[in-house]
């Protein structure tokens, strides 16, 4: 397991992981950037939990999978399955809040339960 010393390179190690994942599927500059944002608030997340160790990055890694799997999951539904755009990450978000309305789900450090209850 690598060792993170700082933020950017926990931040480019999920970034590297979030491309993996998107592997043919094609994502636009705007969902992108959106990406790198919620990894970003993740990675700040987990700092200021002081949630860094091996499995923390783990949960996260799995957690940033689960993600991407719904956006694609998302662009079928929407019609465009090869395409991630900010459409997808919409939809993607309403129906997260609605599941977390109904139960108790989450997808530290990038969507927290007490998050989308608060928001």
């Amino acid at each position: 397991m690598i060792e993170y010393s700082t933020d950017k390179r926990l931040s480019e190690d999920l970034w590297e992981i979030a491309l993996e994942t998107i592997d043919t599927s094609e994502m636009d500059a705007a969902l992108a950037s959106s990406l790198r944002g919620w990894i970003a608030i993740g990675v700040q997340r987990m700092i200021r939990q002081n949630r860094v160790a091996p499995p923390d990055v783990t949960l996260a890694h799995a957690n940033l999978r689960k993600f991407i799997g719904l956006l694609k999951k998302e662009a079928i539904y929407l019609g465009h399955p090869l395409s991630l755009d900010t459409n997808t990450l919409r939809e993607t978000k309403k129906r997260l809040r609605l599941r977390a309305s109904a139960t108790v789900f989450e997808l530290w450090p990038f969507w927290p339960h007490n998050f989308v209850v608060a928001s």
